[in-house]
């Protein structure tokens, strides 16, 4: 990652977290303070970081940071009550807890230990793996799936 990259991540971050404060004091521009620093977010900083993994030859990576991005566009439909919001967060929960997050885990177990990739690293990785699991978890059980809309009745 490059240090444009540092930045732009570091500035919608910030603009994200003014446009939480604006949207919980209710106060004006906070719809445009946080679509814009959503949206920087999603559209900008996550695809480079997509691409730099795709470099890298690190597929499962990229993935996640898709599905993480299409997350963060569901969050942001959902806070700007926006239609399909629950499609979008369920189908990347859905996705990113039953193929991603086990794959990462496996492929992490599996990977052989050289100087590159110690022991120490494995038990890193599948440990983050393990709190993401867990974090996906809780949001799943949360999800009411009875009210979300399959993609075959989009009009």
């Amino acid at each position: 990652m490059n240090n444009l990259n540092e930045k732009i991540g570091i500035t919608s971050s910030i603009i994200i977290i003014a446009g939480c404060l604006l949207k919980a004091f209710h106060l004006q521009g906070a719809a445009v303070v946080l679509t814009s620093g959503f949206l920087i977010f999603s559209l900008i900083f996550m695809p480079s970081i997509i691409f730099s993994q795709l470099k890298e030859k690190k597929i499962i990576h990229s993935i996640a940071g898709f599905f993480l991005s299409t997350l963060i566009i569901g969050v942001l439909f959902k806070i700007m009550h926006w239609p399909f919001a629950n499609f979008l967060i369920s189908w990347s929960v859905t996705i990113s807890l039953f193929g991603i997050t086990p794959i990462y885990i496996i492929s992490n177990y599996y990977t052989k230990i050289n100087e590159n990739f110690s022991k120490e690293d494995r038990m890193k990785n599948i440990l983050i793996g393990v709190f993401i699991l867990a974090i996906l978890s809780l949001k799943y059980a949360m999800m009411d799936l009875s009210k979300i809309p399959s993609p075959y009745s989009i009009p």
